[in-house]
């Protein structure tokens, strides 16, 4: 499980908001860990004012900043500032996870469009590529008290590595339901094998049908030591791009856990295509666990 001593997260130069600084710091004050914050300058970032486009008076986000700081601190969360020169986001936040002990990265959800992600890829997209510690990817929703967490299983794989990592996912997110005084669902997607353009029907094929009651057996029994009621458990047929946003949305969860970073499955691998139509189409936050940090 995430020990939940040290997050890194990042300042958001050009929004009052702050979600990512905000539930890192939420985080940090439930499990008494320390928070360290990059205040990176982004290349080109000042040229408006420079050209005088933007009023001497615009609204600074470091006047929130210093205020939502001076919140936790003076309720024992340790926090620390980092000023990071003219670089990009996911280049910074990488370096700087190799130079400390940190268990968790926070950052922002662009939801970017996806014709733009299929050319430059989003820092989202680079940490859950390069980066081994488990990523949360947060929007404008807040937590709610007595809300759902949502976590997506491949149970279409029973390879022992695998079904480790759906092991670590479960344990993951009954920590954060505690935290976050939430519950547990559990979303399974499977694609049924199609015969229909087949010349000749492979031998000992199964239906459909026998298909959804093995993925609905796994998915039991991933759920047993958990306590979770069949309303808990989500099975669709489809794409795991599809199935997962449309879950989460019916649930209103608070949170997605997901497997990132593994080399096969439905939900393998969050480089590409899925990786971006979640981030993009989810309403909710995600945590993105990979299998090397277990």
């Amino acid at each position: 499980m995430i020990a939940y001593h040290h997050t890194l997260t990042v300042i958001d130069n050009d929004s009052p908001a702050q979600f990512a600084l905000q539930k890192a710091l939420q985080l940090a004050k439930k499990t008494k860990s320390k928070v360290t914050a990059l205040k990176i300058e982004h290349p080109y970032e000042n040229l408006l004012a420079r050209l005088g486009l933007i009023p001497n008076n615009a609204l600074d986000p470091m006047l929130f900043v210093k205020k939502l700081l001076a919140k936790y601190q003076r309720q024992g969360v340790e926090i620390e500032i980092k000023n990071i020169e003219k670089t990009k986001d996911h280049i910074a936040l990488i370096k700087e996870a190799k130079a400390a002990d940190y268990d968790l990265i926070v950052i922002n959800n662009r939801h970017r469009n996806a014709i733009l992600n299929e050319f430059i890829q989003s820092c989202e997209a680079h940490l859950l590529r390069d980066c081994e510690l488990p990523i949360m990817i947060v929007g404008n929703k807040s937590w709610q008290k007595k809300g759902h967490i949502l976590t997506a299983l491949e149970t279409s794989d029973s390879d022992l590595e695998h079904s480790k990592l759906n092991q670590c996912l479960l344990d993951d997110s009954q920590q954060l339901a505690t935290l976050l005084d939430n519950d547990i669902h559990l979303v399974n997607c499977y694609q049924a094998e199609n015969w229909s353009m087949s010349v000749e029907r492979k031998k000992n094929l199964i239906t459909d049908e026998e298909q959804k009651m093995q993925h609905w057996s796994r998915l039991l029994s991933s759920a047993k030591d958990y306590h979770l009621t069949d309303d808990h458990l989500h099975l669709e047929q489809g794409l795991p791009d599809h199935v997962i946003p449309s879950v989460a949305n019916q649930c209103d969860a608070n949170l997605l856990v997901i497997g990132a970073g593994e080399h096969h499955g439905l939900i393998s691998d969050l480089k590409g295509h899925t990786s971006s139509a979640i981030t993009d189409e989810i309403k909710c936050d995600i945590l993105a666990i990979k299998p090397q940090i277990h």
